[in-house]
C-alpha cells in the first residue's frame, strides 16, 4: 500500500528543511527546501533502500502519536509531519518538544536522505570507556550498555534512555581540556568514540581531579537511566581520593569578563568546579570575585608553581545584601 510523508523541521536561525517521501514499490523523494536561504528544489530517482528501514517506519507508530507537542520555551525548534498510509491519516507538530521516537524518526530519514543531514554528523553514536582490566561501552543505536569486567560480561538494555546518557557524555567530553591529558596522574583511562559520519576517535586520559567530577555525573547518569542495572562500575573516585591524599591543591580561577586563566592554592577540599571565590589580586591583594575552571592535586615536585610563593584563595564567595542593590 502506497505511503505519503510530508516533513518539515527548522528554525529561524538555521532555516527550514522541507521533504516530501514517496513509498510503494519503490521509494522516491522530493527536496522542497532545503535550509536558511536556498530552496533547491530536487526529485530523487528511485533510492534502493533496505528491509529493515521500511520495518523501522512501522516500529515508528506514528498514528500512535500525539497530534500536539510544545513547550513553554520561546524560539527553538518547530516541525510539522503528515503521514498518509492508505485509509489512515496524521497531521501532527511541534515546538521544542517531540515525540518519544523522535530520534528514530531522524535516523530514519537520515538514511534515506544523509545530502540534508537531519542528524549531526557529529553526534557521538559509540563509546568505549576502558579502565583497569574493565570496559564499559554504550551504543546509541543498539540502545544498550554492555559492561565487560575480568570474569564476566554484562549487557543491559537502555531504550529511550540512552540519548539522556549520551547527552551527558557529550557534555564530559566537552569539558575535557587538551591539556588535562598531559597530566599523567592518576589511573589511565582510554575513550574509543565513534560519531554519526563514521570518523573514530581515541582519547587518552588520567583518573585525576582535573576530570573526575565529570565522569563522576556521566556514572551518576548511566546509574539513574539504567534501572536494572545492578553490577558495579568501575568507580574512578576511589583511585583519585588515594592520590590526592597530602597533596597541594591548586585551583584555575576565571575573573568575569575574561577568558584568562589564574591559578591560586588552597587547603578547601569541598571547594570544586564552577564554586564563586574571593581572591587577593594585584600589589595590594586587592578581593576579587572568580569562578573556579579547573582542579588540580599535586606532590611538591610536580606543582606548576612553587607552594610558598604563590597565592591563596581566600574562601568561598558569600553574596551580601547590599551587592543586589
Amino acid at each position: 500500500m502506497d505511503k505519503n510523508i510530508k516533513f518539515t523541521v527548522g528554525n529561524v536561525d538555521e532555516g527550514y528543511k522541507t521533504v516530501e517521501i514517496f513509498i510503494g514499490e519503490k521509494v522516491a523523494y522530493k527536496i522542497l527546501r532545503s535550509g536558511l536561504l536556498g530552496v533547491d528544489k530536487k526529485f530523487s530517482d528511485d533510492v534502493k533502500v533496505s528491509y529493515e528501514w521500511f520495518d523501522e517506519l512501522d516500529a515508528l507508530k506514528i498514528f500512535e502519536w500525539e497530534k500536539n507537542y510544545s513547550s513553554n520555551s520561546a524560539g527553538g525548534v518547530q516541525w510539522e509531519l503528515t503521514f498518509k498510509d492508505g485509509e489512515n491519516f496524521y497531521r501532527g507538530q511541534g515546538s521544542n518538544a517531540y515525540p518519544e521516537k523522535w530520534e528514530r524518526f531522524l535516523d530514519w530519514l537520515d538514511e534515506l536522505i544523509p545530502e540534508l543531514e537531519f542528524v549531526n554528523r557529529g553526534r557521538l553514536e559509540k563509546i568505549s570507556l576502558t579502565y583497569s582490566e574493565e570496559r564499559l561501552t554504550l551504543d546509541r543505536r543498539e540502545k544498550s550498555l554492555t559492561l565487560d569486567k575480568k570474569n564476566s560480561r554484562h549487557i543491559y538494555s537502555l531504550g529511550e534512555e540512552i540519548k539522556k546518557i549520551f547527552d551527558s557524555a557529550q557534555k564530559f567530553l566537552d569539558g575535557l581540556e587538551p591539556e588535562a591529558s598531559e597530566v599523567k596522574i592518576g589511573a589511565q583511562i582510554n575513550f574509543e568514540i565513534v560519531r554519526h559520519d563514521g570518523s573514530t576517535e581515541t582519547v587518552e586520559t588520567f583518573c585525576n581531579e582535573n576530570f573526575l567530577p565529570g565522569l563522576t555525573n556521566l556514572l551518576e547518569e548511566i546509574h539513574s537511566c539504567a534501572a536494572d542495572l545492578t553490577a558495579e562500575i568501575f568507580s574512578p573516585k576511589a583511585a583519585a581520593d588515594t592520590n590526592r591524599q597530602g597533596k597541594y591543591i591548586f585551583c584555575k580561577v576565571q575573573f568575569k569578563g575574561s577568558y584568562k586563566h589564574y591559578t591560586y592554592r588552597t587547603d578547601d577540599e569541598t571547594l570544586a568546579v564552577g564554586d564563586e571565590v574571593d581572591v587577593p589580586v594585584g600589589k595590594n591583594n586587592d578581593v576579587a570575585q572568580a569562578r573556579i575552571v579547573e582542579i588540580g592535586y599535586f606532590d611538591e615536585y610536580e606543582a606548576p608553581f612553587p607552594v610558598d610563593r604563590i597565592k591563596t584563595i581566600i574562601g568561598k564567595h558569600v553574596e551580601l545584601e547590599w551587592e543586589n542593590y
